[in-house]
C-alpha cells in the first residue's frame, strides 16, 4: 500500500508541473469545449486548472458557466461565489449568479448581484432588465417599472424592456399600458412568441375571444409545439361555443404534454359538459394522480360520478374533498344527497347542518370568507392560465432514479473497476498527449519526460499481481466464483468463497466478493419477486412453506454486512468495501450510518463521484435537499453525467 501511494504521489507532482505550464492551455480548451457545448468535458479542463490554481478566478467562473448550462444551478452558484471571492469586480460573475439565483428562486439575493454589476457596469441595459425581472417575481410592479424605463433609456431597441414592462403594467392593471409595450416589442421583434401569448390572454380576459384566438395562431406558427397556446387556445374556442375544435386543442396539447394538469382538467370539465362523464372521470383520475391535493378534481369527479349514479365514488371523492379543505359548502351539500340517496338519512342531515354552518359562519367573517363556502360559485368553471397557479405540472425527470451500484471484481485485472482507477491518470495523460498532436504542438524534452507513462504503467502492472499474490488456491476460488457469479450460479459462487476464507481466513478480497456475491444475489431474487408476485402455497393450503422460508433468509443482509465489516477489519484503507457497506445500509434503510460510511469514503477518496451521488440521493431521500443537491453538483463535476438529471429533477427550484 505504501508503494501505490509513492507511486500516486509521483504522477500528481508529474501532472501538477505539466498543468503549471499549459495554465492557458486548459483554460483555451475548456472555452472550446463551452463553445462546443460539451459542458462535462468543459468542467474537466477547469477541474485542472482550479487544482494548480485555487485562487484564480476565472476557471471558477467558466466551470460556473458550463455547470449553470447543465442546470446544476447550485453549484454554478457556488462557483461564481469563488470567481468574485478572487475577482471582486467580476462583472460578469455577478451578473450570471444572478442568473442562477433567479432559477434557485433566490430573487432578492439576485436584485443585490444585478445591483453590484450595475455599479461596475451602468451602461449595460440588460442588467436593468434582468433586476426589473426579479422585482417582478416579488411583486414589486413600480419598481420593476423603473428599471426598464432605465434600460429603454439606454438602448430604444431592447425588446425584453418592453415586454416586460407591460407584464409589470398588466399586473398593475394597466392594461391598455401593458398592450402599447407588447407592440412596441413586436415592432423590433415580428416573431415575439412571449408577447403574442401575453397578448392572447390579455385578450380573452377582455372577452375578444376571436383576437385571442389570432394571437395564439400565432404563438403555433412561431412554435408548433407549445402545449400551452394550445390549451389557451382551446379555452377560447370553448368560450365561443367551439366544443370540437375545444376538445381538439386540448388533445393536441397532451399529445405533447401527456401529464399536463392544466389540459387534463379543462378538458374533463368539457367533455363532463357534453355527456362524456365517463372519459371525463378517467381524465380527473390522472389529475388527482399528477395533483393528490386538488380538492376542485375531486369536487368535480364526485359530480360527474353522481350522474352516472356512481354514489360509493362520489360519497369518497366528496369526503377526501372534505378532508382537504374542511369548509367545503357544497361538498357538504353534495355529500349530504350522495348520502340521502344510499338512505343515509342522518349521514344527510349532519352534512346538510354542516354546510349551513359554514355558510352562516362566512357571512359573518367577510374577512376569512372563502370560495368554496360561496354555494352560488361555479365550481365547474374552466381554469385559465391567470389562475393554473393551483396545479403543479412538470412531466419532465419522471424516470426513476437508480443509485449507482456496488464496486465489484470481475475477471481481468485489466477489466476490474478497482484497479483501473490506479491507471486514471494514465488516461489523462494519454488525453493531454493526443490534444497535443492535434493542436500540432511539438512537446520539449521535459514534458516528454513526464507524459512517459510505459515504465510507471509496468509498475503499476507490478502492483496488481503483488495486490493479488495469495495462494494459488484462494485466487482460483475467487475467479471461480466470479466465473459463477455471471451465470448466476450464486450458489456455488458463494461455496467457492467459503472454501478460499476456509484457506485464507485472512484474505479480504474473498471477504469482499463474498458479500458482494451475497448481495447481488438478493437483489435479483428481489426483482424476481416484484416482477413475478407469485403467491406459493402447499398442498395443505399453508402459505409458510420451506421454500418461502429459504427465500425470505435470503433477503437477509446481515450476512452482506458481516463480510464487508471482516474485510475492512484486514484492509481498513480498502474504500471499495466501504462504499459497498454504505449502499447495503440505504438497502437496509439505515440511512444515518450509510452517511457516515459515504463520509469516509469521500475522506479517504476525495475524487470518488459515485459516492458524492449515492450520499446526495440519501440526503434527498430525507428531505435534505439542499445538501442533496450540493453533492450531485461535486458527482457531475467529478463527471458522472448522470448527476445532472437529478439536478434538473429536484434542485431547480
Amino acid at each position: 500500500m505504501a508503494k501505490k501511494s509513492i507511486l500516486f504521489a509521483f504522477l500528481l507532482i508529474a501532472l501538477n508541473s505539466f498543468a503549471q505550464l499549459n495554465i492557458n492551455y486548459y483554460i483555451s480548451i475548456g472555452r472550446a469545449r463551452l463553445f462546443a457545448e460539451k459542458y462535462n468535458e468543459a468542467i474537466e479542463s477547469f477541474n485542472v486548472v482550479i487544482k494548480v490554481k485555487p485562487e484564480l478566478a476565472e476557471p471558477y467562473f467558466l466551470r460556473g458557466i458550463a455547470k449553470y448550462n447543465l442546470m446544476d444551478y447550485m453549484g454554478a452558484e457556488q462557483d461564481f461565489n469563488s470567481a468574485i471571492k478572487y475577482k471582486p469586480n467580476h462583472t460578469d460573475a455577478y451578473r450570471y449568479r444572478g442568473y442562477a439565483r433567479i432559477n434557485l428562486k433566490k430573487h432578492y439575493l439576485a436584485i443585490n448581484d444585478f445591483s453590484d454589476a450595475i455599479d461596475l457596469n451602468a451602461i449595460d441595459p440588460d442588467l436593468y432588465v434582468a433586476r426589473g425581472f426579479c422585482k417582478i417575481r416579488v411583486n414589486q410592479y413600480n419598481q420593476a417599472i423603473t428599471d426598464f424605463n432605465k434600460s429603454l433609456h439606454i438602448s430604444k431597441k431592447n425588446k425584453r424592456a418592453y415586454f416586460y414592462r407591460g407584464l409589470s403594467k398588466n399586473y398593475l392593471e394597466d392594461t391598455l399600458g401593458a398592450l402599447a409595450d407588447y407592440d412596441k416589442a413586436l415592432a423590433i421583434d415580428p416573431d415575439y412568441m412571449d408577447v403574442f401569448m401575453n397578448k392572447g390572454i390579455l385578450y380573452s380576459e377582455w372577452k375578444k375571444f376571436d383576437t385571442a384566438i389570432i394571437n395564439f395562431n400565432k404563438v403555433l406558427e412561431i412554435e408548433p409545439l407549445n402545449a400551452s397556446a394550445y390549451i389557451n387556445r382551446g379555452l377560447a374556442n370553448y368560450h365561443l361555443r367551439n366544443t370540437d375544435l375545444a376538445i381538439h386543442d386540448l388533445d393536441t396539447a397532451l399529445q405533447y404534454e401527456p401529464e399536463n394538469s392544466l389540459a387534463l382538467f379543462n378538458r374533463a370539465l368539457i367533455k363532463s359538459e357534453i355527456g362524456q362523464n365517463r372519459e371525463a372521470i378517467q381524465d380527473l383520475d390522472k389529475v388527482i394522480r399528477l395533483n393528490p391535493q386538488n380538492i376542485l378534481s375531486y369536487f368535480n369527479r364526485g359530480s360527474m360520478k353522481m350522474e352516472i349514479n356512481d354514489l360509493q365514488g362520489a360519497f369518497i371523492d366528496f369526503t377526501q374533498a372534505i378532508e382537504i379543505y374542511p369548509d367545503f359548502a357544497k361538498a357538504y351539500i353534495n355529500r349530504s344527497i350522495v348520502r340521502q340517496k344510499l338512505n343515509d338519512i342522518n349521514g344527510a342531515i349532519s352534512d346538510r347542518e354542516m354546510a349551513d354552518q359554514i355558510i352562516e359562519n362566512a357571512k359573518q367573517n367577510q374577512d376569512s370568507y372563502m370560495s368554496y363556502s360561496d354555494t352560488t360559485a361555479n365550481l365547474k368553471s374552466l381554469i385559465t392560465l391567470k389562475s393554473s397557479n393551483r396545479f403543479y405540472n412538470n412531466p419532465q425527470f419522471n424516470q426513476r432514479i437508480i443509485p449507482e451500484s456496488n464496486f465489484k471484481l470481475v475477471l481481468g485485472t485489466e477489466n476490474s473497476k478497482y484497479f483501473n482507477r490506479l491507471g486514471v491518470l494514465f488516461e489523462e495523460i494519454d488525453l493531454i498527449k493526443s490534444d497535443y498532436a492535434d493542436l500540432g504542438i511539438v512537446m520539449d524534452k521535459e514534458v516528454q519526460d513526464i507524459l512517459e507513462a510505459e515504465a510507471v504503467s509496468s509498475e503499476i502492472k507490478k502492483l496488481e499481481e503483488e495486490y493479488l499474490n495469495t495462494s494459488n488456491k484462494v485466487q482460483n476460488l475467487i475467479e471461480s466464483s466470479l466465473y459463477k457469479s455471471l451465470t448466476r450460479n450464486y450458489n456455488g459462487a458463494l461455496s467457492d468463497l467459503d472454501l478460499a476464507i476456509k484457506a485464507d481466513p485472512y484474505n479480504f478480497l474473498a471477504y469482499f466478493c463474498r458479500a458482494n456475491i451475497r448481495s447481488e444475489m438478493i437483489d435479483y431474487m428481489k426483482m424476481l419477486e416484484q416482477e413475478n408476485e407469485v403467491i406459493l402455497i402447499d398442498p395443505t393450503g399453508n402459505s409458510k412453506d420451506n421454500t418461502i422460508k429459504s427465500y425470505e433468509s435470503i433477503q437477509d443482509y446481515n450476512m452482506v454486512i458481516q463480510d464487508y465489516m471482516k474485510s475492512l477489519t484486514l484492509a481498513p484503507q480498502f474504500v471499495f468495501a466501504t462504499y459497498n457497506l454504505a449502499n447495503t445500509y440505504v438497502k437496509t434503510r439505515d440511512y444515518k450510518k450509510a452517511i457516515e460510511l459515504y463520509n469516509a469514503v469521500i475522506k479517504l477518496e476525495p475524487v470518488f463521484a459515485e459516492a458524492f451521488y449515492n450520499r446526495g440521493l440519501t440526503y434527498i431521500y430525507l428531505k435534505q435537499t439542499e445538501n442533496g443537491c450540493m453533492d450531485m453538483s461535486v458527482s457531475g463535476e467529478l463527471g458522472l453525467e448522470k448527476a445532472y438529471s437529478v439536478i434538473a429533477r429536484f434542485c431547480e427550484n
